[in-house]
Protein backbone atom coordinates (compact mmCIF):
# COMPACT_ATOMS: atom_id res chain seq x y z
CA UNK A 1 0.00 0.00 0.00
CA UNK A 2 1.36 3.39 -1.05
CA UNK A 3 0.93 6.06 1.59
CA UNK A 4 -0.64 9.27 0.34
CA UNK A 5 1.76 12.19 0.44
CA UNK A 6 -0.03 14.82 2.50
CA UNK A 7 1.31 18.39 2.87
CA UNK A 8 2.53 17.77 6.45
CA UNK A 9 4.29 14.59 5.30
CA UNK A 10 5.89 16.42 2.37
CA UNK A 11 7.19 19.15 4.71
CA UNK A 12 8.55 16.51 7.07
CA UNK A 13 10.35 14.72 4.22
CA UNK A 14 11.92 17.95 2.99
CA UNK A 15 13.12 18.92 6.47
CA UNK A 16 14.29 15.38 7.22
CA UNK A 17 16.23 14.93 3.97
CA UNK A 18 17.71 18.42 4.24
CA UNK A 19 18.91 17.74 7.76
CA UNK A 20 20.41 14.38 6.82
CA UNK A 21 22.16 15.93 3.81
CA UNK A 22 23.56 18.68 6.02
CA UNK A 23 24.72 16.09 8.55
CA UNK A 24 26.47 14.09 5.81
CA UNK A 25 28.23 17.21 4.56
CA UNK A 26 29.36 18.09 8.09
CA UNK A 27 30.84 14.60 8.52
CA UNK A 28 32.43 14.36 5.07
CA UNK A 29 33.79 17.91 4.77
CA UNK A 30 36.70 17.54 7.27
CA UNK A 31 37.87 14.29 5.72
CA UNK A 32 37.60 15.73 2.21
CA UNK A 33 39.55 18.79 3.31
CA UNK A 34 42.36 16.65 4.72
CA UNK A 35 42.47 14.56 1.53
CA UNK A 36 42.63 17.61 -0.73
CA UNK A 37 45.22 19.25 1.53
CA UNK A 38 47.42 16.15 1.38
CA UNK A 39 47.49 16.50 -2.43
CA UNK A 40 48.10 20.26 -2.50
CA UNK A 41 51.15 22.35 -3.23
CA UNK A 42 52.90 22.81 0.16
CA UNK A 43 53.58 26.55 -0.27
CA UNK A 44 50.01 27.32 -1.30
CA UNK A 45 48.64 25.06 1.43
CA UNK A 46 50.46 26.94 4.17
CA UNK A 47 49.06 30.27 2.94
CA UNK A 48 45.47 29.00 2.57
CA UNK A 49 42.58 29.01 5.04
CA UNK A 50 39.17 27.38 5.18
CA UNK A 51 37.96 24.08 3.77
CA UNK A 52 39.45 22.97 0.47
CA UNK A 53 37.18 21.67 -2.29
CA UNK A 54 40.07 20.87 -4.66
CA UNK A 55 43.85 20.53 -4.27
CA UNK A 56 45.76 23.80 -4.31
CA UNK A 57 48.00 24.03 -7.34
CA UNK A 58 49.07 20.93 -9.22
CA UNK A 59 48.17 17.75 -7.27
CA UNK A 60 51.24 16.17 -5.72
CA UNK A 61 52.06 13.00 -3.78
CA UNK A 62 55.12 14.57 -2.21
CA UNK A 63 53.71 14.27 1.31
CA UNK A 64 52.97 10.56 0.92
CA UNK A 65 56.41 9.95 -0.58
CA UNK A 66 58.08 11.58 2.42
CA UNK A 67 55.96 9.57 4.85
CA UNK A 68 56.61 6.18 3.27
CA UNK A 69 60.28 7.00 2.81
CA UNK A 70 60.60 7.19 6.59
CA UNK A 71 61.42 3.88 8.26
CA UNK A 72 59.63 4.73 11.50
CA UNK A 73 56.27 5.20 9.79
CA UNK A 74 56.54 1.98 7.78
CA UNK A 75 57.61 0.06 10.88
CA UNK A 76 54.77 1.62 12.87
CA UNK A 77 52.31 0.56 10.18
CA UNK A 78 53.56 -3.03 10.37
CA UNK A 79 53.41 -2.99 14.17
CA UNK A 80 49.85 -1.70 14.09
CA UNK A 81 48.78 -4.41 11.66
CA UNK A 82 50.34 -7.00 13.97
CA UNK A 83 48.66 -5.64 17.09
CA UNK A 84 45.28 -5.32 15.39
CA UNK A 85 45.48 -8.80 13.86
CA UNK A 86 46.51 -10.58 17.07
CA UNK A 87 44.06 -8.66 19.27
CA UNK A 88 41.21 -9.24 16.86
CA UNK A 89 41.74 -12.99 16.61
CA UNK A 90 42.34 -13.52 20.33
CA UNK A 91 39.77 -10.96 21.45
CA UNK A 92 36.96 -12.25 19.23
CA UNK A 93 37.70 -15.88 20.14
CA UNK A 94 37.90 -15.32 23.91
CA UNK A 95 34.90 -12.98 23.91
CA UNK A 96 32.78 -15.53 22.04
CA UNK A 97 33.81 -18.35 24.40
CA UNK A 98 33.18 -16.22 27.50
CA UNK A 99 29.79 -15.07 26.22
CA UNK A 100 28.80 -18.66 25.43
CA UNK A 101 29.82 -19.95 28.87
CA UNK A 102 28.02 -17.16 30.74
CA UNK A 103 24.84 -17.69 28.72
CA UNK A 104 24.41 -21.39 29.59
CA UNK A 105 21.51 -21.92 32.08
CA UNK A 106 23.20 -25.01 33.57
CA UNK A 107 26.37 -23.08 34.39
CA UNK A 108 26.39 -22.96 38.21
CA UNK A 109 28.56 -19.85 38.55
CA UNK A 110 26.85 -18.02 35.69
CA UNK A 111 25.41 -15.16 37.74
CA UNK A 112 28.43 -14.54 40.03
CA UNK A 113 30.78 -14.52 37.05
CA UNK A 114 28.45 -12.24 35.10
CA UNK A 115 28.36 -9.81 38.02
CA UNK A 116 32.14 -9.96 38.25
CA UNK A 117 32.42 -9.06 34.56
CA UNK A 118 29.95 -6.20 35.04
CA UNK A 119 31.95 -4.87 38.00
CA UNK A 120 35.02 -4.53 35.79
CA UNK A 121 32.99 -2.22 33.54
CA UNK A 122 32.29 0.14 36.44
CA UNK A 123 35.50 -0.06 38.49
CA UNK A 124 39.14 -0.14 37.52
CA UNK A 125 42.34 -0.56 39.49
CA UNK A 126 43.86 2.46 37.77
CA UNK A 127 46.97 3.07 35.75
CA UNK A 128 49.61 2.69 38.46
CA UNK A 129 48.46 -0.72 39.78
CA UNK A 130 48.07 -1.94 36.20
CA UNK A 131 51.58 -0.81 35.35
CA UNK A 132 53.02 -2.46 38.46
CA UNK A 133 51.31 -5.76 37.63
CA UNK A 134 52.42 -5.69 33.99
CA UNK A 135 55.97 -4.80 35.01
CA UNK A 136 56.03 -7.72 37.46
CA UNK A 137 54.86 -10.00 34.64
CA UNK A 138 57.62 -8.74 32.34
CA UNK A 139 55.26 -7.02 29.92
CA UNK A 140 57.01 -3.62 29.92
CA UNK A 141 59.01 -2.85 26.74
CA UNK A 142 57.47 -5.97 25.25
CA UNK A 143 54.85 -6.44 22.53
CA UNK A 144 52.75 -8.47 24.97
CA UNK A 145 52.34 -5.37 27.11
CA UNK A 146 50.20 -3.89 24.34
CA UNK A 147 48.44 -7.11 23.35
CA UNK A 148 47.48 -8.90 26.57
CA UNK A 149 45.90 -6.06 28.66
CA UNK A 150 43.52 -5.11 25.84
CA UNK A 151 42.74 -8.53 24.44
CA UNK A 152 39.28 -8.79 26.01
CA UNK A 153 36.52 -6.30 26.80
CA UNK A 154 33.78 -6.78 29.40
CA UNK A 155 31.16 -4.93 27.36
CA UNK A 156 31.72 -7.17 24.35
CA UNK A 157 31.42 -10.25 26.60
CA UNK A 158 27.99 -9.08 27.78
CA UNK A 159 26.95 -8.44 24.18
CA UNK A 160 27.85 -11.99 23.20
CA UNK A 161 26.24 -13.37 26.34
CA UNK A 162 22.95 -11.67 25.48
CA UNK A 163 23.15 -12.85 21.87
CA UNK A 164 23.68 -16.49 22.88
CA UNK A 165 21.10 -16.34 25.68
CA UNK A 166 18.26 -15.32 23.38
CA UNK A 167 18.74 -18.30 21.04
CA UNK A 168 16.18 -21.10 21.51
CA UNK A 169 17.44 -23.94 23.72
CA UNK A 170 16.20 -26.44 21.14
CA UNK A 171 19.27 -25.82 18.96
CA UNK A 172 21.65 -26.99 21.67
CA UNK A 173 19.39 -29.84 22.77
CA UNK A 174 19.11 -31.21 19.23
CA UNK A 175 22.87 -31.05 18.77
CA UNK A 176 23.48 -32.89 22.04
CA UNK A 177 21.04 -35.63 21.02
CA UNK A 178 23.19 -36.13 17.92
CA UNK A 179 26.26 -36.52 20.11
CA UNK A 180 27.72 -33.02 19.78
CA UNK A 181 29.93 -31.71 22.58
CA UNK A 182 30.15 -28.13 23.87
CA UNK A 183 32.83 -27.15 21.34
CA UNK A 184 30.80 -28.49 18.42
CA UNK A 185 27.65 -26.80 19.73
CA UNK A 186 29.47 -23.46 19.95
CA UNK A 187 31.48 -23.58 16.71
CA UNK A 188 29.09 -25.32 14.33
CA UNK A 189 25.61 -24.60 15.73
CA UNK A 190 25.36 -21.42 17.79
CA UNK A 191 28.21 -19.22 16.55
CA UNK A 192 26.84 -18.97 12.96
CA UNK A 193 23.49 -17.83 14.41
CA UNK A 194 25.08 -14.84 16.16
CA UNK A 195 27.51 -13.86 13.40
CA UNK A 196 25.96 -10.39 13.21
CA UNK A 197 26.88 -9.68 16.82
CA UNK A 198 30.30 -11.24 16.28
CA UNK A 199 30.83 -8.92 13.31
CA UNK A 200 30.03 -5.92 15.50
CA UNK A 201 32.47 -7.13 18.16
CA UNK A 202 35.21 -7.74 15.59
CA UNK A 203 34.74 -4.35 13.96
CA UNK A 204 34.82 -2.58 17.31
CA UNK A 205 37.98 -4.44 18.33
CA UNK A 206 39.63 -3.44 15.05
CA UNK A 207 38.64 0.22 15.47
CA UNK A 208 39.72 0.38 19.12
CA UNK A 209 43.06 -1.30 18.46
CA UNK A 210 43.78 0.68 15.30
CA UNK A 211 43.28 3.97 17.15
CA UNK A 212 45.04 2.86 20.33
CA UNK A 213 48.20 4.72 21.31
CA UNK A 214 48.10 5.26 25.09
CA UNK A 215 49.05 1.70 26.21
CA UNK A 216 51.99 1.77 23.82
CA UNK A 217 53.13 5.13 25.21
CA UNK A 218 53.20 3.59 28.70
CA UNK A 219 54.54 0.09 28.10
CA UNK A 220 56.74 0.70 25.03
CA UNK A 221 58.22 4.05 25.97
CA UNK A 222 61.82 2.80 25.53
CA UNK A 223 61.15 0.61 22.48
CA UNK A 224 60.55 2.97 19.61
CA UNK A 225 60.91 0.11 17.16
CA UNK A 226 57.76 -1.47 18.65
CA UNK A 227 55.60 1.66 18.50
CA UNK A 228 52.30 1.46 16.60
CA UNK A 229 51.51 3.93 13.86
CA UNK A 230 49.20 5.97 16.09
CA UNK A 231 52.02 6.82 18.48
CA UNK A 232 54.07 8.22 15.62
CA UNK A 233 50.99 10.12 14.42
CA UNK A 234 50.56 11.61 17.87
CA UNK A 235 54.19 12.72 17.81
CA UNK A 236 53.65 14.43 14.47
CA UNK A 237 50.15 15.88 14.91
CA UNK A 238 49.90 16.64 18.63
CA UNK A 239 53.49 17.25 19.65
CA UNK A 240 54.17 18.95 16.28
CA UNK A 241 57.41 17.02 15.82
CA UNK A 242 58.24 16.26 12.18
CA UNK A 243 62.01 16.24 12.60
CA UNK A 244 62.14 12.45 12.49
CA UNK A 245 60.13 12.43 9.26
CA UNK A 246 62.03 15.22 7.53
CA UNK A 247 65.67 14.23 7.62
CA UNK A 248 68.64 15.31 5.54
CA UNK A 249 67.60 17.32 2.49
CA UNK A 250 63.96 17.00 3.53
CA UNK A 251 64.67 18.99 6.67
CA UNK A 252 65.77 21.90 4.48
CA UNK A 253 62.50 21.68 2.60
CA UNK A 254 60.63 22.08 5.87
CA UNK A 255 60.99 25.81 5.35
CA UNK A 256 58.82 25.34 2.27
CA UNK A 257 56.10 23.97 4.54
CA UNK A 258 56.58 20.33 3.58
CA UNK A 259 56.12 19.51 7.25
CA UNK A 260 52.62 20.98 7.04
CA UNK A 261 51.86 18.70 4.09
CA UNK A 262 53.21 15.65 5.90
CA UNK A 263 50.69 16.07 8.72
CA UNK A 264 47.76 15.80 6.32
CA UNK A 265 49.32 12.83 4.52
CA UNK A 266 49.89 10.95 7.78
CA UNK A 267 46.28 11.57 8.79
CA UNK A 268 44.97 10.03 5.56
CA UNK A 269 47.34 7.07 5.83
CA UNK A 270 46.20 6.39 9.39
CA UNK A 271 42.47 6.63 8.67
CA UNK A 272 42.31 4.94 5.27
CA UNK A 273 42.23 1.26 6.38
CA UNK A 274 39.32 1.83 8.77
CA UNK A 275 37.41 3.86 6.19
CA UNK A 276 37.92 1.08 3.66
CA UNK A 277 36.84 -1.71 6.03
CA UNK A 278 33.80 -0.05 7.59
CA UNK A 279 31.39 -0.28 4.61
CA UNK A 280 31.79 -4.07 4.49
CA UNK A 281 30.77 -4.44 8.16
CA UNK A 282 28.12 -1.71 8.26
CA UNK A 283 25.24 -4.05 7.32
CA UNK A 284 25.84 -6.09 10.48
CA UNK A 285 25.86 -3.16 12.88
CA UNK A 286 22.15 -2.47 13.44
CA UNK A 287 21.19 -6.13 13.47
CA UNK A 288 24.12 -7.14 15.64
CA UNK A 289 23.67 -4.44 18.26
CA UNK A 290 19.91 -5.11 18.44
CA UNK A 291 20.49 -8.85 18.76
CA UNK A 292 23.04 -8.39 21.48
CA UNK A 293 20.84 -5.95 23.37
CA UNK A 294 18.12 -8.49 24.21
CA UNK A 295 18.52 -9.71 27.76
CA UNK A 296 18.91 -13.42 28.32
Amino acid sequence: MIEKLTPPRAVFNIVNYSFMLFLCLVCIAPLWHVLMASLSNPRMLFASSGILALPLGKPTLQGYALVFRNGFIVRGYMNTLLYVGVNTVLGASLTTIAGFVLSRPNMKLRMPLSLLVLLTMMFSGGLIPSYMINRALGLVNNRLGVIIPGVINAFFIMMMRSAFAQLPASYEESAKLDGAGPVTVLVRILAPLVKATMAVVVMNIVIVQWNSWFPASIYLARRRDLWPLQLFMREILVQNDTNRILTGSDAINAADNVAHLVKYSVTIIGALPILAAYPFAQKYFVKGITLGGIKG
